[in-house]
Order: structure tokens, then C-alpha cells, then sequence
């Protein structure tokens, strides 16, 4: 059964979350998923400052020492290898109206057991009908607000396929519902700039970081889809499945060019990161 700290209790099962919280009923709020490898959360500094960031752009208070109490009461008690850890922050229980206030913020953290065989594995994608917008906040903050991602999941899904791919209001490369998406030509990586209506993810950060390196050239810009079909390779990247070769986009199939060096060089910069080795595969 899942383990959760809900402000400030360790528990199991349900909870007794309050009717009126502004999270629940209009989607005020954020939140973060990080993996816990042998008990160490993955870049959670990185994690939580950009949840720190956001909280104070939304306005919603962020007690990042309650935060770290409840990831540490909750590994300390974890029996599985690896973890994975969702911080969940409202807004908290207010008064009806889109600009009302919560009285309190209302903190969520979860642990469950994570299958480190899910990660690698190649998707097949389907371009949603979906477009991200740049101009939307919603776009690159990690708010609870993700109706957009999961019609376009549903999509892929109806479809059978992975995941979707989502372009942009001008038909630019965006992201997959979960994941920032990438694409290797020679020792050049190419990954949408952050104006193209992306979340800018904490993987997406790290590889960026191992590419240049292992010295990759890296170009973040505007793409078309049709880069896609020419690229070496294409792939997504999240913090939980890190890397993840695409191989059809559109039950087209896309080249899979060798993608060891950069999935080395981002296992180092979690070890970096953990102090430890993730053994992950």
C-alpha cells in the first residue's frame, strides 16, 4: 500500500482531504515527481526549487523543511529499492471564486514502489490534436491543472500508442504529455527552446548538462515535426524513465541511432547528484 505524509502525519490508505481545497476543486496547485534510488531522491534540489519558484509566482506559501521532513519520514520507512515520491501542493481549503485565497496550504507527499524495468523502453507516439500554448502559464509551471496532457494521452491510448506528441499553437515541436522530447543529428542534440511551450523539465536540465559534457553541441530552438523523420535518433526524457528511445511517430518509424553515451552521462550526473551509484538497470 502506498505511504503518504499529509501535513505533517505519516499514513496509509485514504485521506480526509478537505471539500472546499482549491486544489481538488479548480486545480490550485502543484507538484513534483521524483525518483528515490536506494532511498536518495534524484536531483530533488532541483525539484523543489522549481516548485519553490512556481509556488511564489502562483502565490501559494512553500515550506520546503516540512517538504524534506516528510521525503525523509517516508524513504526511512520504504522497504523497495527504488521509490517514487510525488510532492502534492494546494493552495488549501478557501472561499468559492478563481481569485479567492486558501486559508492554508494544504502538502501531500506519496511513496510507492517504483519498477525500474519501465525505464528505456522505446514509444511509439501519436501527434495529438492537443496544442500547448507559450503564452499559458499552465504551459511551464507543473501545476495540477493537466487536462490538456491527459486528452492527448487518452488520445495516444485510444490509438495504442505511448505516449502523444504535443506541438505548439505554431505547429512547433513541443513535448510529449510526460516527457521533453530531444533529437540527435551527428554530436549535435536539438530539444525545443523554453518559449516553444514547454515545462522545462529537471531531466530535460540534467541531460543538457551531461550532453555539453560529453561534447555534444546543443541547440535549443524552435523545431519543425518534420526534423524528426531526418534525426539520428529521437527521444524523451523524464524523471522517471530518464531516457526513452522514440521509434514511430505516427506509425512512421524514426531512425534509433545509439543513445549509450548520453544515457551514461546522465546515470553520472545522478550519481553526482546521490552520491552514490543509482544501479538502475
Amino acid at each position: 500500500m502506498s505511504a503518504h505524509w499529509f501535513n505533517g502525519v505519516v499514513g496509509e490508505g485514504p485521506i480526509a482531504l478537505d471539500p472546499r481545497d482549491r486544489g481538488l476543486n479548480l486545480g490550485d496547485g502543484l507538484f513534483e515527481t521524483i525518483l528515490a534510488v536506494n532511498r536518495v531522491p534524484l536531483w530533488a534540489n532541483m525539484h523543489l526549487a522549481r516548485m519553490q519558484s512556481a509556488a511564489n509566482e502562483l502565490g501559494i506559501p512553500f515550506n520546503r523543511a516540512a517538504v524534506d521532513t516528510g521525503i525523509a519520514a517516508l524513504l526511512d520507512r520504504a522497504d523497495d529499492r527504488h521509490q517514487v515520491l510525488r510532492v502534492t501542493l494546494t493552495r488549501g481549503a478557501g472561499a468559492r471564486g478563481l481569485a479567492g485565497t486558501g486559508a492554508v496550504p494544504a502538502l501531500l507527499i506519496t511513496c510507492d514502489a517504483f519498477d525500474a524495468g519501465l525505464m528505456f523502453q522505446p514509444a511509439a507516439l501519436l501527434t495529438s490534436t492537443i496544442r500547448r500554448s507559450p503564452e499559458s502559464p499552465a504551459t511551464r509551471l507543473k501545476t495540477l491543472s493537466y487536462i490538456d496532457n491527459i486528452f492527448a494521452a487518452r488520445e495516444a491510448a485510444a490509438r495504442a500508442m505511448d505516449d502523444a506528441l504535443m506541438l505548439n499553437t505554431g505547429d512547433r515541436l513541443a513535448c510529449s504529455t510526460i516527457a521533453n522530447i530531444f533529437l540527435t543529428k551527428g554530436r549535435k542534440l536539438i530539444t525545443p527552446a523554453r518559449d516553444q511551450g514547454i515545462l522545462t523539465g529537471v531531466t530535460r536540465q540534467a541531460l543538457i548538462a551531461a550532453a555539453h559534457h560529453a561534447g555534444y553541441d546543443v541547440e535549443e530552438r524552435a523545431v519543425k515535426p518534420a526534423e524528426l523523420y531526418k534525426a539520428d535518433a529521437v527521444f524523451l526524457t523524464n524523471s522517471l524513465r530518464l531516457i526513452r528511445p522514440v521509434k514511430s511517430l505516427d506509425q512512421q518509424p524514426l531512425n534509433m541511432a545509439d543513445l549509450t553515451l548520453l544515457a551514461d552521462g546522465l546515470c553520472e550526473t545522478a550519481r553526482m547528484q546521490c552520491g552514490r551509484d543509482p544501479r538502475l538497470i
